[in-house]
């Protein structure tokens, strides 16, 4: 695993290997996105001994959304373990909002056009 690595603000998870290939994989546009929204929202994770969990997220910075699923173990005490990402569809995305497991995040589309700004 990847300890997180940070100059700034010092937030404390961990990063599984798998999951960095995820984030990898994707476009670098919606790697970015998705990777700062998890960031952003790490400490609306919930805890739960012994068992992972997943939290489901919406990116919208290419033409089309992208729906995803965080899978994560947080435990009491401990800092949060990022496992897996996984691109889902609309639907499973709507049954994590009804049962409350969404990344929310204020209105960040300045913040969003910025980086797409310094990234063209």
């Amino acid at each position: 695993m990847l300890r997180q690595k940070y100059i700034g603000e010092v937030k404390h998870y961990e990063v599984d290997d798998w999951f960095v290939d995820k984030i990898r994989n994707l476009p670098s546009k919606l790697g970015i996105n998705v990777a700062t929204q998890i960031d952003r929202s790490i400490d609306q994770f919930r805890s739960k001994e012994y068992w992972t969990q997943k939290i489901a997220g919406v990116s919208t910075v290419l033409n089309s959304p992208y729906y995803f699923e965080c899978e994560y173990v947080k435990e009491a005490g401990e800092p949060p373990i990022l496992l897996d990402l996984a691109e889902i569809d609309v639907d499973d995305y709507l049954d994590y909002y009804n049962a409350n497991l969404t990344i929310k995040l204020n209105d960040n589309r300045r913040e969003d056009k910025l980086l797409e700004t310094n990234s063209q």
